[in-house]
């Protein structure tokens, strides 16, 4: 199966596109989020979201919501979670794998962590649990510039904390 469209409690259509073989044995899952009035979250189109998801068991649990389905929680494999905004089609990153290479020691350096961003701090409900939040929603739109700046702080940090002679 090539696709997987999943209908959310919230009104919203999860669809999740096989994306091919990205390494010998996995086939790789992205995901498009379409709402009831035109809306979507595409940020989701260009990342990994599900690996070997041919039943389409994964893509029927990753997707959490709170009780008024405003927000969500989108759980991508064990190394990333998301906080999902489908009110405002924003996205932040709870969880994530932040991965350095330092071409001058030809060395790595990988964190699982709980990005930090501009002094952002709320609590969002989701599933009977609530979600510290510490990188701002932010409109899909707008994401991959801010997510990006925030990868090049954390380059730099990672350099000055484990590179630095």
């Amino acid at each position: 199966m090539s696709s997987h469209h999943i209908s959310l409690a919230n009104g919203w259509t999860a669809e999740f596109t096989n994306q091919g073989e990205f390494r010998m044995g996995a086939e790789a899952w992205n995901l498009l989020l379409l709402g009831p009035e035109q809306q979507s979250i595409q940020y989701f189109t260009q990342q990994i979201v599900l690996v070997n998801d041919d039943d389409g068991s994964q893509a029927r649990s990753c997707i959490s919501l709170s009780e008024d389905g405003a927000y969500g929680y989108l759980s991508a494999g064990v190394e990333h979670g998301w906080v999902l905004d489908f009110a405002h089609c924003r996205i932040a990153p709870h969880r994530v794998r932040i991965s350095h290479h330092h071409e001058g020691y030809d060395e790595s350096v990988s964190l699982f962590e709980q990005p930090a961003f501009k002094r952002v701090r709320e609590y969002i409900r989701v599933t009977g649990r609530f979600i510290y939040l510490t990188f701002p929603l932010t409109p899909d739109e707008d994401f991959p510039g801010v997510w990006e700046e925030y990868q090049q702080i954390r380059r730099r940090q990672l350099d000055e904390l484990y590179f630095s002679n």
